[in-house]
């Protein structure tokens, strides 16, 4: 993902975070209601891309990959990446600190890899 992508897409991000969230704890972005996925359609550089969100409990976790159990019982597999941002409560850290149970939100670009997740050990 380009640099002025990371950049639009974290702008959304803010701009989502100023809207009411209904998160449990932790740096998440904010959308509104109890969702579990989400797709954001922008315009990055007259580029349409879709920012995809998934949000739930964490069933498993790899170097390679995240598996959530959402909110309606679907399980979604999240391919991660070495370049991944993990966040565990907040602080930066590695894909072994994300355990079973914990709650997650992923977010892709395109369908592609996360370039970041957000988790919550509460």
């Amino acid at each position: 993902m380009s640099r002025r992508t990371r950049r639009a897409a974290a702008v959304v991000v803010a701009c989502l975070a100023l809207a009411p969230a209904a998160t449990a704890g932790g740096n998440f972005p904010g959308l509104p209601g109890n969702w579990s996925h989400a797709e954001i359609n922008v315009t990055i550089a007259g580029q349409p891309h879709t920012l995809i969100y998934d949000r739930g409990r964490v069933k498993s976790a790899s170097p390679t990959e995240l598996v959530v159990r959402e909110i309606d019982g679907s399980v979604v597999t999240v391919a991660v990446t070495p370049t991944t941002i993990v966040e565990v409560d907040g602080v930066r850290r590695r894909m072994r600190a994300v355990q079973r149970g914990y709650l997650a939100i992923a977010r892709r670009v395109d369908g592609g890899s996360a370039d970041h997740i957000w988790v919550s050990s509460r």
